[in-house]
This record gives C-alpha cells, sequence and structure tokens, in this order.
C-alpha cells in the first residue's frame, strides 16, 4: 500500500483520503439502515387501515410504534398531527412536510458518495495524465536508450487511474443501492398515506 502512495505521487494520497471517507460513510449508513429499517410487519398497511376506517386511532398509533420505521414514524406523526375537519390540500402538504424531514435522515451523507464516485475516476484521470506528461519529460531528456525508465514511469502514472476506479466503482454501486432503497419507503409512504387520506375524507 505504501509503495501505491508514494508511486501514485499527492493526487494518490487525496484519493486514499477519499476512499477513507466513502468507506465510512458507507459503513455508517448500512448500520443506520440495519438498525432503523429493518422492522416491518408485512400486514402493517391492512392493519393499518382497518384501524383508521373503524376510527380506533390507539390500535392504529400502536401499531405505528410496533414497526419502527420510517414508515411507521412518518404515519404515526401525520395521525398525531392531522386535523380531521380540515381539507384534502391540508392533509397532502402534512404528509409532504413530515415526508421530507424523515427521508432527510436516510439522505444523510449520500451526496458525499455522488461527489465521491464521480470526481474519484477523474483525479485518477489527472495523476495518469500528469505522470504521463513527467514520463515523455524523461524520454526527451534522456533519450529512449533505456526503455525500463520511460516504462517505469507509465506504469507509476496508470497507478492513480486504477485507484480512482477502484474507489468510483464501490462507491457508486453503494450510492445507488442506498437510494433504491430510499425510494421504495417513499412509495410504501406514499400508498400508506394515500389510503389513510382518502379514509380520512370519507369520514
Amino acid at each position: 500500500m505504501k509503495y501505491y502512495l508514494d508511486a501514485g505521487g499527492p493526487l494518490m494520497w487525496i484519493l486514499f483520503i477519499m476512499s477513507i471517507i466513502s468507506l465510512t460513510i458507507i459503513l455508517e449508513r448500512i448500520f443506520f439502515f440495519f438498525r432503523r429499517e429493518r422492522v416491518k410487519n408485512k400486514n402493517f398497511n391492512t392493519e393499518l387501515i382497518k384501524a383508521v376506517a373503524s376510527n380506533d386511532m390507539c390500535c392504529a398509533l400502536n401499531l405505528c410504534d410496533k414497526e419502527r420505521n420510517s414508515v411507521g414514524c412518518t404515519v404515526k406523526s401525520f395521525l398525531c398531527r392531522c386535523d380531521r375537519d380540515g381539507d384534502f390540500h391540508h392533509f397532502d402538504q402534512l404528509v409532504k412536510e413530515i415526508s421530507i424531514d424523515e427521508i432527510g435522515c436516510l439522505e444523510k451523507r449520500l451526496h458525499l458518495l455522488g461527489i465521491i464516485g464521480y470526481i474519484a475516476p477523474m483525479i485518477g484521470l489527472l495523476g495518469t495524465v500528469t505522470g504521463m506528461i513527467e514520463a515523455f519529460r524523461n524520454l526527451a531528456t534522456f533519450g529512449a536508450g533505456d526503455p525500463t525508465l520511460v516504462a517505469a514511469g507509465i506504469s507509476k502514472a496508470l497507478i492513480t487511474t486504477a485507484g480512482g476506479l477502484s474507489i468510483a466503482i464501490p462507491t457508486i454501486i453503494a450510492y445507488n443501492l442506498f437510494n433504491k432503497k430510499i425510494e421504495e419507503i417513499e412509495v410504501d409512504i406514499d400508498k400508506i398515506t394515500t389510503n389513510l387520506i382518502n379514509i380520512l375524507r370519507r369520514k
């Protein structure tokens, strides 16, 4: 590892720091999603709709407490804060307000993964370009009598590209998987809150 860091130059050290940041965020988000979103009752939607339809709000809130995830927290906040005598616009805006807070927690620091995944290959390519410039400068200075001199320079130059891609690939994969999970949670929230709003409107 020390050889590659030294061979790649300052840009390789920047990539190394970015890899640590990326790995830290990925592990933290995995732990967060596992702790926050692992509890999911398959019958939650059905049971909740039945409870709200029968006007049993205590049962509905208990179901939300047992759910202990973003969907449960969003629905509980909605049921506690909604004005049942309000109009549809009031319900819709309230759901959006609560969802923004909940989804914001899920998206925390994910933008950093997107940035790292995007710029890591570029930094690696920059390191390769600057390394190639140095290799050809050595070729112009010392001539082509010793091909190992140029080959060694090119080999070192390519290290940064390999490092940038090695960081970007898992980072982008993790970034997209996290976003996919968040989209699924948003869909679940939209489905259940839409059903609840329709029930409350008929009361």
